[in-house]
């Protein structure tokens, strides 16, 4: 089975992404996936429901998953910069998965 993921980098390609994902499923792909994170989570959501109510009404949410990854960034260091109290923090990004697919009619 053939599974298309489309990354949301940014909430400009939001229109894009709708578009790519109806020909797709215009295409005969059956399920797809959309991937955010961060401050794209809501962008995510916001496209998956587009798409299930209002433009596409012959898919459904199959599956949601929920997650997060390390994130790393460089780190000022300054007067106050102390690796050994910096040691164990860690910085987590938050990420959603939707999968997308089509409505089976018995």
């Amino acid at each position: 089975m053939d599974n298309n993921v489309f990354y949301i980098k940014n909430r400009n390609e939001k229109e894009r992404i709708i578009k790519d994902v109806i020909f797709a499923f215009s295409g005969g792909q059956k399920t797809l996936q959309i991937k955010g994170e961060g401050e794209e989570i809501s962008t995510a959501v916001e496209i998956a429901e587009i798409l299930k109510s209002r433009l596409y009404p012959g898919i459904e949410i199959g599956n949601v998953s929920l997650g997060s990854r390390p994130f790393f960034e460089r780190r000022k260091r300054g007067r106050n910069y102390n690796k050994y109290n910096n040691r164990n923090k860690k910085d987590l990004v938050s990420q959603i998965e939707i999968t997308l697919k089509t409505k089976t009619y018995m």
